[in-house]
């Protein structure tokens, strides 16, 4: 094994330890990206079929699916929820969650060794791109030869990058299509390296240009940035065109069979969004228009704008998100800054060469995504431009180097001044060690230790979500309020029907089924849902320990609820969806107070109005009130679970009576009926 291989080695066994050392518990807990990502996966494995939704996306899809319903599929080509996501991901994500289970760890370890491979590409890339100007053998000297150093400077740079770290140990797609991005250019490259040599093998010039274009493609399966690095490859080829017509005219042919493969490797998704455009365009539009930077009406002026914002971010004014970045902290340390400067500066001054035309425009396609977003610099969008930049910061060192090295040879006296060369490979080591350093103090010490890391990571979601799993099989988990993202408690659930939310607002309680306990989760700061729980039941244990969430704990909750809620047994089904069990009365001052347990026959894909009316002697109503469920809509209900609701009207002033109580239930966007009305009396007196 050679010395730069051992290099090689360790840089990539750095990589690897910056991207998976406490994977499963930094960043702490789970974020509902992650999680979201982690349930359609976990779907995968549980052999479900598609489209799968969780906390209303269907609402968004129903746009999409208006005049064109969806085709169930056990394997989509791509997830529809959460603004909708590219599939590769989620299907490496399956396989690992078969391999390690429903944990943090397998949801992040998909992206983590997607950062230590792209490490590992990034060598190879950069040797192909500069192939005619590196010696394959190791040099004698170790400051001769200095530009033979670039493809493992540039994989170090890569390694140590804290944006490259951080988004490796997100579970999102974005550091997946690095990978994939670095083989890509590393084919490209060798197929071009060899069309400038007349003994290359047309074969092999031919198989590389190929190679590419399937890489091309496929990188439109991970993620939607990567829908624009093909602009990269047009741009260079016209360049290519320009400056050396014969050369790709000569090669038209492989041009285009690398272009053709391409689409053919993208066709499956491509087709998908010829046939539901509202994916292609919904998450670009939501990106580009959400954030403190966006100009409304004007996006041409947001994205000039977002230039200078992406060129701070790069240097003094980094990203505040929290769950992107230390707030503030530049994409660049100190050192990589100056020397990325270095590195753009010297890749300018090349003019008109290929490789360097190609990197300058390659940091260009790829700074894109996050120059045309509304809140630049965005991080995670810049994740495509972390290889070239990596490449460019390596450049850099190599010109500083250089440029050093001339010094000492020209200052030396008799030959003797610096011609060991120790105190400037000193100084190459300082620099490198002093970059490493910075990455270790502002992630690892200060990144970690930030006190918000906790509640943008949802850890307190998580811990319910584990708690709630720990629970005997059979016991019907509640949360209140209602709270829009649950992706995090269901994962760690691992099963989006452990837990069923209500808003706690109301008067309705949900009780679980006959023979059951409820397990209720009330937010400390919902007191009137605790109030209410706690009168309603008679039996019950309570935990109020935890700050994030108290624990009411019902025994045989259902029959519980029957007991206090009923006086009236009814067996009324409403098209075998819903029956009605029994219902009880009182009445107060020009008042009238209506129970009604309902208990769910199956699954109910619409959230059905209920109505109760008082109907005087000659049919008219003369009191109503209709509404969704209080605060728990039917589609949430699951068989055989019971809920109590409570519907209070106000009867007119000179009402005798008798009145006759009618209940049932209806669509409220079409009014039809979900079976007949329930007549409960026909003798109700106030």
């Amino acid at each position: 094994m050679s010395r730069s291989h051992v290099v090689l080695l360790l840089i990539v066994l750095l990589a690897a330890f910056l991207r998976l050392w406490q994977l499963d518990t930094f960043p702490p807990g789970l974020y509902h990206d992650e999680a979201y990502n982690g349930l359609d996966a976990l779907s995968l494995v549980q052999g479900k079929a598609f489209p799968q939704f969780y906390e209303g996306w269907e609402l968004y899809a129903q746009d999409a699916h208006a005049d064109n319903p969806p085709t169930p599929t056990r394997w989509p080509i791509f997830f529809e929820g959460n603004y909708g996501r590219e599939p590769l991901h989620v299907y490496l994500m399956a396989v690992s969650i078969w391999l390690f289970g429903a944990t943090p760890f397998a949801i992040r370890f998909v992206p983590a060794i997607s950062g230590v491979l792209a490490v590992l590409l990034t060598y190879f890339a950069t040797k192909a791109l500069f192939v005619p100007s590196l010696t394959e053998n190791d040099p004698q000297s170790p400051i001769s030869n200095l530009q033979s150093y670039t493809p493992l400077l540039a994989a170090f740079f890569l390694a140590i990058l804290v944006p490259a770290i951080h988004f490796s140990r997100f579970g999102l797609r974005a550091m997946v299509f690095v990978p994939v991005e670095m083989l890509t250019v590393i084919f490209f490259w060798r197929g071009y390296t060899l069309s400038q040599q007349p003994t290359s093998s047309r074969r092999g010039i031919t198989t590389s240009f190929l190679v590419a274009g399937f890489f091309l493609g496929a990188g439109i399966y991970i993620y939607a940035a990567a829908r624009l690095f093909p602009l990269l490859f047009i741009l260079f080829v016209l360049f290519w065109a320009w400056g050396d017509w014969p050369s790709v005219r000569q090669n038209l042919l492989n041009i285009g069979g690398m272009a053709v493969v391409s689409l053919l490797t993208a066709l499956p998704l491509l087709l998908f969004f010829w046939q539901y455009p509202y994916f292609f365009v919904f998450r670009i539009a939501y990106v580009a228009n959400k954030g403190v930077g966006t100009v409304e009406d004007r996006p041409w002026l947001t994205w000039l704008l977002n230039i200078g914002r992406v060129v701070r971010g790069l240097y003094w004014q980094g990203e505040t998100h929290l769950r992107h970045n230390l707030p503030g902290r530049p994409y660049l340390d100190p050192i990589q800054a100056g020397l990325f400067t270095f590195g753009l500066l010297h890749t300018l001054r090349q003019k008109l060469n290929p490789r360097t035309v190609f990197l300058l425009l390659w940091l260009l396609v790829m700074l894109l995504p996050t120059i045309m977003s509304g809140d630049a610099p965005h991080f995670g969008r810049m994740t495509g431009a972390a290889g070239v930049v990596a490449i460019l910061t390596a450049v850099g060192f190599v010109f500083l180097a250089e440029w050093l090295s001339g010094i000492g040879e020209r200052l030396s006296v008799n030959g003797k001044l610096i011609t060991d060369y120790r105190l400037l490979l000193t100084v190459y080591c300082l620099l490198l060690l002093g970059s490493l350093a910075f990455t270790l103090r502002d992630y690892v010490v200060r990144y970690a230790s930030h006190p918000q890391l906790t509640a943008d990571f949802y850890l307190p979601d998580w811990e319910l979500g584990q708690f709630a799993a720990e629970q005997p099989e059979g016991t019907a988990v509640y949360l209140t309020p209602t709270q829009e993202e649950m992706a995090t408690i269901y994962f760690a659930l691992a099963a989006p029907d452990g837990i069923r939310s209500y808003s706690g607002t109301g008067a309705l309680v949900p009780t679980g089924a006959p023979g059951s306990d409820s397990l209720y989760l009330v937010r400390p700061d919902s007191s009137f849902a605790w109030q209410q729980l706690t009168a309603f039941f008679d039996d019950y244990e309570v935990d109020q320990s935890r700050t994030d969430y108290w624990v009411l704990r019902v025994p045989d909750s259902a029959s519980q609820a029957m007991g206090a809620a009923v006086d009236d047994e009814t067996a009324v089904s409403f098209t075998d969806q819903v029956q009605l069990r029994g219902w009880s009365s009182k009445t107060e001052v020009g008042q009238v107070q209506v129970n009604l347990v309902w208990q769910a026959q199956a699954d109910m894909p619409l959230a059905y109005t209920a109505y109760v009316h008082v109907i005087d002697s000659s049919g008219q109503i003369v009191a109503q009130l209709d509404r969704q469920p209080d605060g728990y809509p039917t589609t949430d209900w699951q068989p055989g679970e019971v809920v109590v609701d409570t519907y209070t009207m106000e009867l007119p002033g000179d009402a005798a009576g008798p009145f006759t109580l009618e209940t049932g239930f209806y669509d409220l966007d079409t009014l039809a009926g979900l079976g007949e009305t329930a007549v409960l009396t026909e003798s109700f007196t106030p």
